[in-house]
């Protein structure tokens, strides 16, 4: 991914790499409407969920912070992204209507995302 995430865009680190990690997933979403998951995809999703698990008292009281909105803006997308995967990922599928929607909810955020992405890299 093109995006530079460096100090401009935080300055903590952990929050940098939080960032970066939902990106790959990001990525990974798009290859998983057309190809199964990899043993290397499943670790970086792993990672993704225990950072973000391990960040989550600072994500909910909103103290990971950005020098500029729009990197909140794609870090809120992102997250919801990863969420609605999840769902699916874990979802038992015997409810089919659930099941579409939050497939429905997960596409919605991706393609929210790409726009983000392509509007910050014309910036």
């Amino acid at each position: 991914m093109p995006l530079k995430i460096d100090k401009t865009v935080s300055k903590d680190a952990k929050t940098r790499t939080l960032l970066k990690d939902l990106l790959k997933v990001h990525q990974i979403h798009q290859a998983y409407l057309v190809r199964e998951l990899t043993d290397a995809d499943e670790q970086i999703l792993e990672k993704s969920f225990n950072t973000t698990r391990e960040m989550m008292p600072e994500i909910i009281t909103k103290k990971i912070k950005f020098e500029d909105k729009k990197w909140d803006s794609l870090f809120n997308l992102v997250m919801a992204e990863q969420i609605a995967f999840a769902q699916i990922l874990t979802d038992d599928n015997s409810n089919l209507n659930n099941y579409v929607q939050v497939k429905n909810q997960a596409q919605q955020a991706y393609a929210l995302v790409e726009a983000t992405i392509n509007k910050i890299e014309n910036d």
